[in-house]
């Protein structure tokens, strides 16, 4: 082959390299690159359910009248599901305690496996069909019980055929909730299209370290099925909360909430779509691997977890992980558990039922009958929101009387 041959070669193999005209890579290799390249340029709409309250009356007996319950709320919780699959979204996440039996359970603590197992086996069935009818990505969430008795606060995955995809227990369970057992890690769930997903439960949220789990973990996307926050401060801190794990961590943040909060948040901590009003759906369209382009006056990256992660100093993070850290030793312990496990099933069903009672004598101006109404219920619900209610209407009641 003469010099001239050998120049045009050297060209055409340098031009098709600047171009990527590179041979194909086989097997595995092969199959990562064109998820990945998939995942990068996929747009995906996601919706997060705000629903109404649809509590089972703890006050029911028969487990037959409970699953019938069950079963009429999951006929209207399909009808969300199609008014998100109409709206040709790819995944609807549902709030925590989907079926309401939180309150049934805490009246009902040894009859769970009459209603837990079949209640949930109907609500993945049910909704999973209904979802896998739009080709839809689901998430839904409720207490689950072992043939042991062994409960768990789980949230679970449906892929686009109504099969599940992987499962996750809550793993930070308040005090109240500690009847339960928890969670022993954060798994993040790999897609052809929405990259990698995690999921947090409620009380999950208040902690930092979920979130940085699951980014670590090369999540993309976070569905947080809750009834409750992601902090305890006062004003729009809560928003502020969710919002900072969401930038924190470059991640979506998919939250779906009873009553009112359900949003989805950018990687940036915009909030990108609300849901307004009962049984409504946040809806937005996102990027899974998009909107993490981000850096300092001197270093832009298009994605900046490959800075971020990479930055980061874990052997100066021991305390993290530390089971008695030293400000513990000045934080002295001021309730038991089976205390706080016992107050949080009476607030639930009973304390709230004699509460509504003893504000009924105070509107019936039965001032003595009510004030010692309320003083009994502080006794009993001590540090809940019986007990402050009860000491605000004490006050009231007391100036009355003067």
């Amino acid at each position: 082959m003469n010099s001239a041959k050998l120049y045009v070669v050297g060209l055409l193999l340098a031009v098709s390299g600047l171009w990527g005209l590179t041979a194909p890579a086989d097997g595995a290799e092969a199959g990562q690159q064109k998820q990945e390249i998939a995942v990068k340029n996929s747009t995906l709409r996601v919706a997060a359910a705000q629903t109404r309250d649809r509590t089972v009356d703890w006050r029911i007996a028969d487990t037959a009248a409970v699953l019938g319950q069950v079963d009429q709320s999951l006929g209207e919780l399909e009808q969300l599901v199609h008014k998100a699959g109409e709206a040709k979204c790819d995944a609807i996440a549902f709030p925590e305690d989907t079926l309401g039996l939180l309150k049934w359970e805490a009246a009902h603590p040894d009859r769970l496996q009459e209603v837990l197992p079949t209640a949930v086996s109907r609500m993945i069935e049910r909704l999973g069909r209904a979802a896998a009818s739009h080709r839809m990505y689901l998430i839904v969430c409720n207490d689950t019980v072992e043939k042991d008795g062994t409960s768990r606060n789980t949230a679970f995955f449906i892929g686009r055929d109504g099969r599940e995809l992987g499962h996750y227990n809550k793993v930070n369970l308040p005090i109240t909730e500690q009847a339960r057992t928890r969670g022993d890690s954060f798994p993040v769930f790999e897609t052809p299209d929405l990259g990698g997903v995690g999921m947090a439960i409620c009380y999950d949220m208040m902690f930092p370290e979920t979130t940085r789990c699951l980014a670590l973990s090369g999540a993309d996307v976070v569905f947080v099925p809750t009834l409750g926050g992601a902090s305890l401060g006062e004003g729009d801190i809560d928003r502020a909360a969710f919002r900072t794990r969401a930038a924190d961590n470059l991640l979506w943040l998919i939250v779906a909430k009873r009553g009112s909060g359900s949003m989805v948040i950018s990687p940036k901590g915009k909030v990108v779509a609300e849901a307004n009003g009962a049984d409504s759906l946040a809806i937005a369209e996102i990027e899974p691997a998009g909107q993490r382009e981000a850096g300092d006056a001197f270093n832009w990256q298009r994605d900046y977890r490959s800075r971020l992660f990479r930055e980061r100093v874990p052997a100066a993070y021991e305390i993290l992980t530390a089971p008695h850290p030293p400000a513990l030793d000045k934080l002295p312990q001021t309730i038991r558990t089976e205390d706080a496990i016992r107050i949080f099933a009476g607030a639930l069903t009973v304390g709230e039922q004699r509460f509504g009672e003893a504000d009924a004598l105070q509107r019936a101006g039965k001032t003595a009958e009510a004030i010692h109404a309320f003083e009994q219920l502080k006794a009993e619900y001590p540090a809940s929101w019986i007990d402050r209610s009860a000491s605000q209407r004490l006050a009231q009641l007391r100036e009355q009387a003067k």
